[in-house]
């Protein structure tokens, strides 16, 4: 009997082993280049995947900013006039040194729910646009037709600050958001330096205008 017992034992070891790196793989294989792209206008959403376009932040990158000593933040809240469609709130600040703040995303919709708190991961600034980028810390909540979306991953919004006193369909448009949204895994590159604040991606869907009592503020000032 106690002959038995050992290999029964070492094959239940070789079989949790397995096992263990079967689920590693399959991890592995979900998470590599899972890059996902979140469209929302004419309170539609839906889900889309992207590859990304590494190429591009060698050659954009080089009139931003942001490549000079300087506090690039932005900070704000978007409350969608539809009930199905995402709310922001965020604050940001990125210098040469350090990046700080936190944002917060929420929707519920009859096709998926979702409820994110973001750290600050970068803030890039061209004039009165910004996109800004954050790294989830909590998912509060993550539920039906929504990737697989957790904890380490990083989202990226673009706004645009044009001001105070917005009129709709007047001279001074509103501030606004674009109606893309990219949510990118954490084995993927970091997308702060690729799809910059005039990034045709931003306005291929267009943008949504932020009404009161939202707002959009984006700064970059000369540090000393």
């Amino acid at each position: 009997m106690k002959n038995l017992i050992l290999p029964i034992a070492l094959a239940a070891i070789l079989l949790t082993a397995c096992s263990k790196e079967e689920s590693v793989e399959q991890f592995e294989e979900q998470n590599i280049d899972s890059v996902y792209v979140l469209n929302q206008f004419n309170e539609t959403s839906y889900w889309d995947t992207m590859e990304v376009d590494e190429f591009q932040r060698s050659t954009d990158n080089t009139n931003l900013e942001n490549s000079v000593a300087r506090e690039s933040n932005t900070r704000g809240h978007y409350l969608p006039s539809s009930r199905d469609a995402m709310i922001i709130q965020w604050t940001g600040s990125q210098t040469e040194q350090n990046t700080s703040g936190r944002a917060e995303l929420k929707q519920s919709n009859p096709n998926f729910s979702f409820h994110f708190k973001l750290e600050t991961e970068c803030v890039m600034v061209d004039g009165n646009k910004a996109v800004y980028g954050g790294i989830i810390t909590q998912v509060i909540e993550l539920s039906g037709n929504a990737p697989d979306i957790g904890v380490g991953w990083r989202i990226y919004f673009n706004v645009i600050d044009n001001g105070e006193g917005g009129v709709p369909g007047g001279i001074v448009p509103y501030d606004q958001i674009a109606n893309k949204t990219i949510f990118a895994s954490p084995r993927s590159i970091s997308l702060c330096n690729v799809y910059l604040p005039n990034d045709n991606i931003w306005s291929s869907q267009g943008y949504t205008e932020v009404t009161e009592p939202g707002f959009v503020v984006v700064n970059n000032y000369p540090t000393e």
